[in-house]
């Protein structure tokens, strides 16, 4: 039987005659109960640009790649966790997943990207409140796709959740001789910074697999499931390799690489998500200040 350190100190002191006050520093100082929910789900998008076929006709396929296993979610679960730790290490923490069911996705599908958001939220309230554990735990730290309809920094418009995007158009420079004869075609460089996937060097191309992974993180009381914070965050990293002889950039990795590169993407984006990142600026020298005349 489970018995709530509030009421444990209060009926304390009643029976020994002391004052509410020091009840209420035992409860502050019990450990805060975190916990932790990836509903990220068990499958995947694979985007892929494509040549423009008239102006009714979307640039873009999309495929959905099911999974067999938890795996996203776990990797979303790996990187909450070691950040909350590292945030606050006297936490207890409570890891949970959950998938969206099916019908809910066939709603979200007919849905605005503006009311998608907020439908699936509400989804997972819904499901918390039947969850009798939450009344031991302080707070949930959710993780939630989020749906963005318009492109952003290369990137194809209306991505959910965590995918794979491949842009394999090139944008091509031409270089012309005197006398008007092409002496060589190359690819230009893009506007975005590419990463060598091998050696993790960094440059820019115009062509590239881009696993992304879009995500709302959510701050819920426990007990009323009432909204404390929310902040969007939509991640992605570009990978080309230069030295591939792939034809095709959408082949310069492999299945398993890219699934590698999609779980760690997710792993620390969920990480960042909670404790940021931090740069690190270059030492200047300051001069030592003259003495007072």
């Amino acid at each position: 039987m489970r018995i709530h350190i509030k009421f444990l100190a209060t009926a304390a002191a009643a029976l020994l005659g002391l004052s509410p006050a020091w009840a209420q520093r035992v409860q502050a100082e019990a450990p805060t109960t975190v916990a932790l929910m990836a509903a990220v789900g068990d499958q995947f998008s694979f985007v892929r640009q494509r040549q423009g076929t008239g102006s009714h006709i979307e640039p873009f396929t999309r495929k959905t790649v099911q999974l067999e296993s938890q795996q996203l979610n776990f990797a979303v679960l790996r990187g909450l966790d070691r950040a909350i730790e590292l945030e606050e290490p006297a936490a207890r923490r409570v890891l949970l997943s959950w998938n969206p069911p099916a019908e809910l996705t066939a709603e979200l599908n007919k849905a605005s990207s503006k009311d998608r958001n907020e439908q699936l939220l509400d989804a997972l309230r819904k499901h918390l409140s039947s969850v009798p554990e939450r009344t031991q735990w302080d707070r949930i730290e959710a993780v939630l796709p989020h749906f963005a309809g318009r492109g952003v920094k290369g990137m194809a418009g209306k991505l959910n959740g965590i995918g794979v995007y491949v842009q394999p158009l090139s944008t091509m420079a031409v270089d012309i001789d005197d006398e008007g004869g092409v002496v060589e075609t190359s690819e230009r460089n893009g506007d975005y910074h590419t990463v060598n996937p091998r050696t993790g060097e960094k440059s820019n191309y115009s062509t590239y697999v881009a696993p992304y992974f879009y995500f709302d993180r959510v701050t819920l009381d426990a007990r009323t499931l009432k909204v404390l914070a929310r902040k969007p965050q939509l991640d992605s990293v570009k990978y080309h390799d230069p030295d591939s002889n792939a034809r095709d950039v959408g082949t310069q990795l492999s299945m398993a690489d890219m699934m590698g590169k999609l779980l760690d993407l997710a792993e620390k984006s969920a990480y960042k998500s909670v404790r940021g990142s931090v740069e690190v600026s270059t030492p200047k020298v300051v001069e030592r200040p003259a003495k007072p005349q």
